[in-house]
């Protein structure tokens, strides 16, 4: 009986070892792009090398996000295809990328502003940029914080007001553009808690302990490189040294290198067992469906960590509006929206009901006539009434009931950006589907073939892989189970191992 359990037990761990062997070293390798995104932001993958689902066209993939008008006959769009003017008069489009960085990450635009003065920013993932208009480029400004992931502005009075995700700064329109730092107050209620969905996203990749804790992720996703491979060694080699042997071969360095890979397998594996299966079931649970299971619950702030830093806004802010007539504050956080008046003396508090919101984060958030606000993202686009709490569906019109929320993290209208035209006509740009009018029978711009051409980061490539979208294509809605059923197969392959050695220690010891 005993010999029969460990032969299951070695069946559970070489079966399914060579099935995902592939698939576990392409995690492991998109997990270390993942993990230095400004180290890799320079370099891109052609899109028409990727399947069609990954190609621009119709302007899906969140290739605009917004526009900004400057004037009558001048247009600017935004978004992952990066900055492009429109001249409406003669419908031409032009790249407006110089003295940016090159790669087509640093080209993803997050927000534009445009203020009284004339003046024109830009916010990306890796900092603030006027534009310099007598040299037609982009100069980037300084932020006095290694937080530099712009994610909105708005003008305030006599400032322009830039967010990033953990702080709010303002520099002045006119004069020397010093950066002065906004504290905002915590939240009313707060509890000192993180969302337990971020814990396991920083303990997954290192960021908990900054640096240091993303190069011990690192070696991690090595060490998987190598047990993968020694483990194909183990496997292959052996029937490679019978053949040999049949045919009176040399089979000297064949048998060397399957002792070697052995003994570093077995000890490498046993030792570092815990922190790769840690690392493994983290991962399980920051894609659906056993990310639905968590998205919700709150935990307390890990001691010492990244998380624990004081600041109640840490890796929060996503976006902000202000209301002058009723000279309130409007914040869009990770973990929902909330208001306090324009001089933050009040401690923010949370409104609710409000419309649901993606994990993925808010691609629309803009102040209406009466105080409404229109809010999207993955879930939808929602007119939102903050005083009344009345919310209804932008795209349908109806009524929406916040009790019957949807329960994935994306719905059938993924919202990725907005537009509306000088004469009040409407444009979503929905993720998959790219643009389709609101409401109206006009028709928006052709995506021109330059635009189109628009590569795509590697990081976002790498990301592709990692949450297995690459895959969609070729396993339809199914792709959504395979994070969970791969991280089973990876835990069933290292228990099982840890089991083996264990059985192996004590027949040694007895």
């Amino acid at each position: 009986m005993a010999g029969k359990k460990k032969s299951i037990i070695k069946k559970l761990h070489k079966w399914p070892s060579l099935v995902i062997a592939v698939f576990i070293l392409l995690w492991a390798g998109s997990g270390i792009i993942l993990n230095h995104r400004h180290t890799f932001s320079s370099f891109d993958v052609n899109r028409q090398l990727l399947p069609a689902e990954h190609h621009y066209n119709n302007w899906n993939n969140a290739a605009v996000r917004a526009s900004v008008r400057i004037d009558s006959n001048l247009v600017l769009f935004y978004g992952n295809v990066g900055i492009w003017k429109y001249e409406t008069e003669r419908g031409v489009f032009s790249e407006m990328i110089n003295g940016l960085p090159s790669g087509a990450d640093h080209h993803k635009i997050n927000c534009i502003s445009y203020t009284s003065g004339k003046n024109l920013y830009a916010g990306t993932r890796f900092g603030l940029y006027t534009y310099d208009e007598p040299g037609e480029q982009w100069q980037q400004l300084h932020i006095p914080h290694h937080d530099r992931h712009v994610v909105d502005m708005m003008e305030m009075r006599d400032s322009l007001w830039v967010m990033t995700r953990s702080h709010l700064w303002s520099i002045p329109l006119e004069g020397d553009l010093t950066f002065s730092h906004i504290e905002i107050p915590a939240p009313l209620g707060y509890d000192n808690k993180v969302g337990l969905f971020k814990t396991l996203w920083v303990i997954h990749s290192g960021e908990i302990y900054g640096l240091a804790g993303k190069l011990l992720v690192d070696f991690v996703a090595f060490i998987f490189i190598f047990l993968t491979l020694s483990g194909l060694v183990y496997f292959f080699f052996p029937r490679m040294i019978k053949k040999r042997k049949r045919t009176k071969k040399k089979i000297s360095r064949l048998a060397s290198w399957t002792r070697w890979s052995v003994k570093w397998h077995n000890k490498i594996g046993i030792w570092l067992a815990i922190i790769l299966i840690i690392t493994t079931f983290t991962g399980m649970f920051l894609r659906p469906p056993l990310l639905i299971a968590i998205a919700g619950s709150r935990v307390p702030k890990v001691p010492y960590s990244m998380l624990d830093d004081g600041n109640p806004w840490h890796d929060q802010l996503r976006r902000i509006v202000y209301d002058s007539e009723k000279d309130l504050i409007y914040l869009a956080s990770l973990e929902g929206i909330y208001t306090t008046d324009g001089s933050f003396s009040m401690p923010p508090r949370r409104i609710s009901p409000q419309p649901p919101v993606s994990v993925m984060g808010y691609n629309v958030f803009e102040l209406l006539p009466h105080g409404n606000i229109l809010v999207g993202s993955f879930t939808g686009l929602y007119l939102w009434a903050p005083e009344s709490g009345a919310i209804y569906d932008y795209i349908s019109g109806l009524p929406f009931d916040y009790r019957q929320a949807p329960s994935m993290p994306v719905s059938a209208n993924m919202v990725a950006g907005f537009h509306r035209e000088k004469g009040g006509r409407e444009y979503v740009f929905d993720y998959n589907r790219g643009v389709y009018a609101l409401r109206h029978d006009g028709r928006f711009q052709e995506m021109p073939p330059m635009i189109k051409n628009t590569p795509m980061p590697l990081w976002n490539f790498a990301l592709e892989v990692h949450t297995a979208r690459l895959f969609k294509p070729f396993m339809g809605d199914l792709y959504i189970l395979f994070i969970p059923l791969f991280g089973l197969s990876t835990l069933t392959i290292l228990i099982s191992g840890v089991i083996l050695w264990i059985r192996k220690y004590n027949r040694k010891r007895k």
